[in-house]
């Protein structure tokens, strides 16, 4: 488990069977409770209706996040690394153009 700073946000790492192969799977869970989400209106203290959006807003002071669950996800296994690394090269690649 990984606290971030400042934040009631947490990442866990379980490992778990395959969902169709054989095997076992490193796997990231990102959680973070409802007060660091936005809404139209509060979401505290009432039952969010059907189809009832909220987000998380990336802004400066809070990025840093993302850049660790990346670094996160990338150890998590070859393959994990493979992605990320073909993800990265892909963004450095638009930027090219």
């Amino acid at each position: 488990m990984h606290k971030f700073k400042n934040y009631e946000i947490i990442t866990e790492i379980t490992i778990r069977e395959k969902q169709k192969a054989v095997g076992i799977q490193p796997m990231l869970y990102f959680c973070f409770p409802v007060t660091e989400l936005k809404s139209d209106s509060p979401l505290i203290g009432r039952c969010t209706n059907a189809k009832e959006f909220a987000y998380f807003k990336i802004n400066k002071n809070n990025s840093f996040i993302i850049l660790e669950i990346i670094k996160i996800f990338g150890m998590l296994s070859p393959p994990h690394q493979h992605d990320i690394l073909e993800i990265l090269n892909l963004i450095i690649d638009k930027n090219k153009q």
